[in-house]
This record gives structure tokens, sequence and C-alpha cells, in this order.
């Protein structure tokens, strides 16, 4: 794959993730939908890499370490959604974390959340 077709495929995975994220809060699975939001910016971010760095993205998960690799000067109020993001992934996958996301993961909270990611890939494209 070129640079160009990397990066196509980054976003396509982001929106994919987003999209799933969507149906899983439709679904009533909030915490899932959560950690598929993780991943919507995750890829997102990737994508921003290959387009900045023309090298390949970082093998990491943490938003905020993909964020300084695709140099991006993030506000203080963006590295705070994506520290709190990183939570979703990791921390999720951990039995006693997740059952206190599932307690904080309602339809509202989520339903937040979710619109920030989205608000973010947006600020961030």
């Amino acid at each position: 794959m070129n640079t160009d077709e990397k990066i196509q495929f980054w976003m396509d995975e982001s929106a994919r993730a987003r999209q799933v994220a969507d149906t899983l809060f439709e679904s009533a699975k909030y915490v899932e939908a959560l950690f598929f939001g993780h991943l919507a910016l995750e890829k997102f971010l990737k994508a921003k890499t290959i387009e900045v760095t023309k090298e390949e993205p970082a093998y990491s998960h943490d938003l905020v370490i993909l964020a300084k690799h695709a140099q991006i000067d993030l506000t203080d109020d963006q590295r705070s959604i994506l520290a709190r993001v990183n939570v979703y992934n990791v921390r999720a996958r951990y039995p006693d974390y997740r059952r206190s996301l599932h307690r904080k993961a309602s339809r509202d909270f989520t339903k937040s959340e979710l619109e920030a990611i989205c608000k973010l890939i947006e600020e961030l494209a």
C-alpha cells in the first residue's frame, strides 16, 4: 500500500469503529460503545500519524502518545479528553474497573462521551 492508501485504510477503520460504537450504543451496550469510541480515535490518530510523518504509526493504544506521534498540538481540553477516553480501552478490560464503568456508563454519560469523541475527531481532521 502506498501512503495515501494507508491513510485511507486507517480513516475507513476509524469510521467503521464509530459506526460500531453507534450500533452498540443503540443496543444499550454502553461500555462496549465506549471501547469502540476509543478505537475510532485511535485509528484516526494512526491515520494522522501517517499523513504527517509518512511512517507507520506507533504500536500503541495510548491516545495521548498517538497524538504526539502525529505531531498534533493539543489544547489542554483535547488532551484531557484523550486521557479520559484512554480509560475505555485498557481499564475496561479488567473486571473491577469494568464493573465500576458499567455503573458510570449510563445512556446519557455514554452519549456525551461519544459526542465528545466525534467532535474531537472533527476538530483534529
